[in-house]
């Protein structure tokens, strides 16, 4: 996998409700690292409105400043609680396109974590697609492969997948990290 001036960046990517935050979450405090948050929800809590095609780009450039930001603060392993891939596949299925400037922005160089939704559905006001999670997971999948991105699929439960994610995390760094 390529690094970026020397980082590797992690990105946890699938439907909603399969896990995104809290392994994320858990893997930067694991490696004690700088998490890169999810800024949809920020943004979506903001307006107080319902969001529209308009709002991605806001929030894809969003998500990008944060992504900046952390990335500031390590020099080898970055955590990205989502990413613009999200943003990409969300308004696909949604709007059935998507703004260039999220297609440009992609980050072909992240490996990427797919979380597989294989335990009940929580509810979140934000999310929209209680019943579709395997539809959205299998678009997830189809664009991984697609864009040649480099990615694994976790699934199981918390433990199984920290196991997953932190074996692959130790391969990737140097053993002095």
């Amino acid at each position: 996998m390529e690094k970026r001036n020397g980082m590797i960046k992690i990105v946890f990517t699938g439907p909603e409700s399969s896990g995104k935050t809290t392994l994320s979450t858990e893997i930067a405090k694991k490696f004690n690292v700088p998490l890169a948050q999810e800024y949809a929800r920020d943004y979506l809590k903001k307006i107080n409105r319902e969001y529209h095609y308009t709002d991605l780009v806001k929030i894809a450039k969003g998500q990008l400043k944060i992504e900046q930001e952390c990335a500031k603060k390590t020099k080898q392993l970055l955590i990205c609680d989502t990413n613009l891939q999200v943003i990409k596949i969300w308004s696909q299925i949604k709007y059935n396109k998507c703004d260039s400037f999220i297609l440009k922005n992609q980050d072909t160089e992240a490996y990427y974590v797919l979380c597989y939704p294989d335990f009940p559905w929580e509810y979140d006001p934000l999310r929209e697609n209680k019943n579709d999670r395997m539809k959205l997971l299998k678009h997830y999948h189809k664009d991984l492969i697609e864009n040649n991105y480099k990615f694994m699929l976790a699934r199981g439960n918390h433990q199984k997948r920290m196991s997953l994610v932190e074996s692959k995390i130790n391969e990737m760094i140097p053993q002095s990290f």
